[in-house]
């Protein structure tokens, strides 16, 4: 070892040493709001939706014997819009779709909004959204292809429409959890026993 990396080594210990004595002594505020946390989150499969047509006699001709299926299908995944209102007002608006390069994996929803303590009204929607509504979603509905084989995960994918309405109430610097229930197949509020408890403040 040199003489100046044995000087760069002593320089850079002095630092970190300063960093962790500062870090050791700075104030440290856990959470600075006093609002109450709506926290959206769960994971989901999306549907599988195709968009099929009818082959015209020409098509099928130029066709090998064993491909001349009369009805052709292209698939894609499903997308959802999260919309969220608190007391009417609209706090959130995201679409989400699958994980993959094909976006056909799990998608997964995190959000957290602050809340002003005490009683609100929120409104969760999760509803499906495609580039038009010719698609038919399989995943939800195999029945809608006769002769086709159901996937094999059909009762994992996410319905098209999901909502929540209720009215909570919220208390400071606790956490009011939204997620999706798939057993229910639906949207569930899990709320912190003391908060479910308090009787909610009168309109």
């Amino acid at each position: 070892m040199t003489p100046l990396d044995r000087i760069v080594g002593a320089a850079l210990a002095i630092l970190v040493l300063a960093a962790v004595v500062w870090a050791s002594n700075a104030p440290i505020t856990a959470n600075p709001s006093a609002d109450a946390v709506l926290r959206l989150a769960w994971s989901a499969r999306p549907e599988r939706v195709e968009k099929c047509r009818q082959r015209s006699g020409e098509e099928l001709a130029r066709l090998p014997q064993h491909m001349r299926q009369p009805i052709e299908c292209e698939g894609t995944t499903a997308e959802y819009r999260l919309q969220v209102r608190v007391d009417g007002a609209l706090v959130a608006d995201r679409v989400f779709h699958g994980g993959g390069l094909r976006r056909d994996r799990r998608l997964y929803v995190f959000e957290e909004l602050a809340i002003p303590p005490g009683e609100a009204a929120i409104d969760v929607r999760f509803d499906r959204v495609t580039p038009d509504d010719a698609g038919t979603a399989t995943d939800s509905n195999p029945a809608a292809n006769p002769g086709s084989t159901p996937p094999a995960r059909a009762t994992e994918a996410v319905p098209p429409h999901l909502a929540l309405e209720r009215r909570l109430h919220f208390l400071s610097r606790e956490a009011t959890l939204v997620t999706y229930s798939p057993e229910r197949r639906t949207l569930v509020a899990v709320q912190n026993a003391d908060a479910a408890a308090r009787p909610m403040e009168p309109r």
